[in-house]
Formats: structure tokens, sequence, C-alpha cells
């Protein structure tokens, strides 16, 4: 062999080493960008996976928080989606339940009371047969004051077992009749039956409170237990004290003893009882 030879078969051999140097390089980048590019899908589809799973909570949540929003501020909006929602419930119930809304029963109002202010009286009625208040079944004896109502009638409301009443004293069994007049018993210097303003007991059956009408405490008590809200009160100014007449109340401001409770008051612990059996003794 020649050294022109030799040469040429150097130089093929070169190339075919470049040659395939260069296929290896190839085949080598193809593989790395084809698991490259594998993985890269496969990463993608699990976030892609991942991503719809968080959106679908996501989503959720935000729909929870609009439901929210509805509750706590869009009341009309919410009021709105309810009557939607019950409207559908109707008509695809429509074939199986028929529902019919209910009539409020009318609250019964068993008695009318009556406030003799020139007397200082108060009379209660029930109804007759024709459904008027014509029958006179209790009287009481009271107290009224400057600021009670001179006539009218009234609607009672709201009632207080104790109540706060001005000048920082309270009233047992206390029912308003209109704005701060309410039937009440005689002032309590505490929230305590034995502190009972007994100066005041005694002026009972005549003008002694600053508007409330004072009742003793078995009476007041019997307003409070039998005349349900919504009863009403009228207000009058006459010299005959009323078909039943005029109760009295005994004075107690000389029983030292006892005279810090009201005598009428059915109250278990009440002194009056044993102090007036030791008295008939």
């Amino acid at each position: 062999m020649n050294k022109k030879q030799k040469l040429i078969n150097q130089k093929k051999k070169r190339i075919v080493i470049i040659t395939a140097c260069i296929l290896a390089l190839i085949l080598i980048f193809a593989i790395i960008s084809l698991a490259t590019f594998g993985f890269k899908k496969i990463k993608e589809g699990l976030i892609a996976k991942e991503t719809n799973i968080l959106y679908y909570n996501e989503e959720d949540k935000q729909n929870e928080e609009e439901e929210n929003n509805v509750i706590v501020v869009g009341i009309d909006e919410k009021n709105e989606t309810n009557e939607n929602v019950n409207n559908e419930n109707t008509e695809t119930n429509n074939t199986k339940v028929e529902t019919k809304p209910e009539t409020p029963k009318k609250q019964e109002i068993p008695y009318y009371i009556k406030v003799n202010n020139t007397a200082n009286v108060v009379t209660v009625y029930k109804k007759d047969s024709n459904g008027k208040y014509t029958v006179p079944v209790k009287a009481m004896i009271c107290s009224i004051g400057d600021a009670t109502p001179e006539k009218g009638v009234f609607t009672m409301s709201d009632k207080y077992t104790w109540r706060l009443l001005q000048g920082d004293v309270y009233g047992q069994y206390a029912c308003r009749i209109t704005g701060h007049i309410l039937f009440h018993s005689v002032p309590y210097q505490k929230q305590d039956k034995s502190t009972l303003e007994w100066w005041e007991y005694d002026k009972l059956g005549t003008k002694a409170s600053l508007g409330c009408i004072r009742l003793k405490v078995e009476d007041a008590k019997w307003i409070y237990d039998n005349c349900v809200s919504g009863t009403k009160v009228e207000f009058y100014d006459d010299s005959n004290p009323g078909p039943l007449g005029k109760p009295t109340a005994q004075k107690i401001s000389d029983d030292e003893e006892v005279r810090n409770w009201d005598p009428t008051d059915p109250d278990k612990k009440n002194p009056w009882t044993d102090y007036l059996k030791r008295k008939e003794d």
C-alpha cells in the first residue's frame, strides 16, 4: 500500500468515527429530549389533574362564600333565591302534597278593665251572652296619680314580676297599660318582698302615685295571672265607684313587726299569716 492510499484510508476511518460520534450524540440527544418531553407531559398531566381538583374545591368554596354573602348582605337576594327554590319545590311536589296556609287563631280576651279615677277603684268585667263586657267579676281598691290618663281606652302589653319604677323603687306584678303607666303593687325599696313602703300602702284608695295604678299584691297578681296582653283598659271619672262598690285595704302602719310585707302577698314566707294567728289567740 502506497503512502497516498494509506492517507486516504486514515481519512475515511476518521470520517466514519466522526460520523459515528455525531450519530451517537444525536441519538443521545434524541433520547434525552424524548425523556424530558415525556416527563414534562406526565408532570403537566399530573399538575393539570391536581389543578382541576383544586379548582373544583375552590369553586365550591367560592360558591359557599357567595351564598354566605347573600345571607349576610343581600337579604332580598336571599329571599328571592329561597322563594324560587320554594316555587320549584312546590311545582315538583304538586301532584303529591297540597298545602293550605293556617289561619291564625284570634286570641281570646276574657276581661275588660275599667279604672275609676274619681273613686280610685278598678273593676274587671267579663263578657255576657252577647259577647259584650258587661258582667262585673272583681273590684279592686287602687291609688292613681297626677299622670294617670283622665280618659281613654288603652291596650295592656308587657308584664313583669318585678319592675324598676321611678324613684328607684320596685313594683311587683307590673302590667303595662300605656307608656310608663302600669298596674303594679305598692312600691318596695328593694327587689325584696320585705321592703314594702308601708306608709304608701296605707294610702290605698286615695290619689297617691305618680301616675301608675297601685294595687294590693293579691290584686296586682290577679291581673298579672288572668288578664292577657291585649286586654283593654278604660279610664273614666265617676263618683259612683262601680257595680261592685269600693273594696277596703287594712292599715298596717301600727303593725311594726310585719308592716314591711304586703298582708295580701300569697308568698309562704309572708309573716302576716303567723302574726294574725297570734293576734287571734
